[in-house]
């Protein structure tokens, strides 16, 4: 019945979308979900320049594009994960679940045949992680494909603009946490970093070890931070990133208490060091892993370091996003039959 009730949808598309649908309903009919690395290339070598080059023939399945997005459909379809404290990375972010939305899918299909857009649902986790206050996060959840860059900014201007320019070419956002007297004293250049797409957080004010502190002390360093910032640059700060990773319970109670989530690293640079650009790619492209926070500085092996790293992550597959964007609940889906389709072709290399 299902078939029957969008015949009449599959036989407005265009050549193109049955192309898409040829080739992608033979390799996902041996596909079950989330299948095993190297399946889609044993299953359809050519899987993808038949795909972009048009050359595949469509004509023995002029309707199979209901078939197709339930492939699609089975392929992608995860449950929500809630938030967790665990014993070594303490909270680890939640996920939402995705389905896709078979009749709208159609329906927008219709509409746009060239591109055949896939549109999901996202559906949250029971568990918030807002509700996990008193927990410093290291990282995020290991599911999503991407990492974030961190760079904490106490000292020097001489390699920000580098860095945003570096940044900039490659599509790249990080998150900058800004020591409060460091933007005092350099306004400007804060407020580059925001006009180039980048986040903010809080280094705190001068560079202090918070443990050390009283809570009074430790709201004078939080606040002083974030009206800098906001002067600077008329940014509200949620982010936190104590200098040194020094913290205690008390720090991120106080954090949280401002609405600021105490954030550290799975992987540091050590860059302040100034080691060689290709100990700092070393360091980071070993040890990769999905839901990584990666700590570094404004420092000339860093600039010299960026391209390359940033061009082998993204060769295996990762997306670089900010922290917040790491931390979200949110799945990363494709938007289009070809891109689930690339997807599911990077997947099987790895």
């Amino acid at each position: 019945m299902f078939r029957k009730r969008n015949r009449w949808h599959v036989m407005l598309l265009s050549k193109e979308v049955t192309i898409i649908a040829a080739c992608i309903a033979c390799a996902l009919a041996a596909v079950q979900l989330q299948p095993a690395a190297g399946s889609v290339d044993e299953v359809f070598p050519e899987l993808s320049t038949a795909v972009m080059t048009g050359t595949a023939n469509s004509t023995e399945y002029t309707s199979t594009l209901p078939q197709t997005l339930t492939r699609v459909a089975e392929y992608y379809h995860t449950q929500p994960i809630n938030p967790r404290v665990d014993s070594v990375w303490k909270l680890i972010p939640g996920l939402n679940g995705v389905r896709l939305d078979m009749n709208a899918t159609l329906q927008a299909a219709r509409k746009n045949p060239t591109r055949v857009p896939l549109l999901f649902q996202q559906i949250p986790p029971s568990l918030q992680m807002n509700e996990f206050v008193a927990e410093p996060i290291y990282r995020g959840n290991p599911q999503k494909r991407q990492m974030s860059l961190m760079i904490n900014v106490a000292w020097g201007t001489e390699y920000i603009s580098k860095i945003l320019s570096i940044l900039k070419q490659n599509h790249v956002q990080a998150t900058f946490f800004l020591d409060g007297s460091w933007t005092k004293k350099n306004p400007e250049v804060a407020k580059s970093i925001v006009t180039a797409g980048m986040e903010i957080g809080s280094h705190a004010y001068n560079h202090p070890m918070m443990s050390r502190l009283t809570r009074s002390q430790m709201i004078t360093q939080l606040s002083k931070t974030n009206q800098a910032i906001y002067g600077a640059t008329g940014t509200r700060v949620t982010l936190f990133a104590p200098p040194a990773g020094d913290f205690n319970n008390l720090v991120v109670q106080v954090a949280a208490g401002m609405k600021m989530k105490t954030i550290l690293w799975t992987l540091d640079t050590i860059d302040w060091r100034k080691p060689s650009p290709s100990v700092i790619v070393s360091r980071i492209v070993k040890k990769r892993t999905p839901g990584a926070l990666v700590l570094m500085h404004p420092t000339a092996p860093t600039v010299e370091a960026l391209p390359e790293l940033i061009g082998t992550l993204k060769q295996d597959g990762y997306q670089l996003v900010t922290v917040s964007s790491l931390l979200s609940p949110v799945r990363s889906v494709p938007q289009t039959l070809t891109e689930a389709l690339q997807a599911m072709h990077s997947a099987s290399k790895r």
